[in-house]
């Protein structure tokens, strides 16, 4: 039996650069304050906490992890983790 052809990673087409993308590349760079914390995918700085593995016991929520969410990529379907 052969084996299947590993995969190669091809030169991808760049981004369109809408005024989105123009607004996400002017704010990554910019100055912040240390302890705020910025999405490393598209620079936004709105985030959810979420709770994953929550048990409901006695009328009480328990247990779970905590997670930051970016919530611009949420909007788009992404789920980016921060910190």
């Amino acid at each position: 039996m052969t084996k299947p052809p590993r995969f190669r990673v091809i030169q991808g087409t760049p981004a369109p650069d809408t005024p989105v993308e123009q607004v996400r590349k002017r704010i990554r760079p910019m100055a912040k304050p240390p302890a705020m914390i910025q999405c490393h995918r598209c620079g936004g700085r709105e985030v959810i906490e979420t709770k994953t593995g929550v048990v409901f016991r006695d009328g009480k929520y328990s247990a779970g992890t905590k997670q930051y969410l970016c919530v611009s990529c949420l909007l788009r379907g992404e789920r980016v983790l921060i910190a």
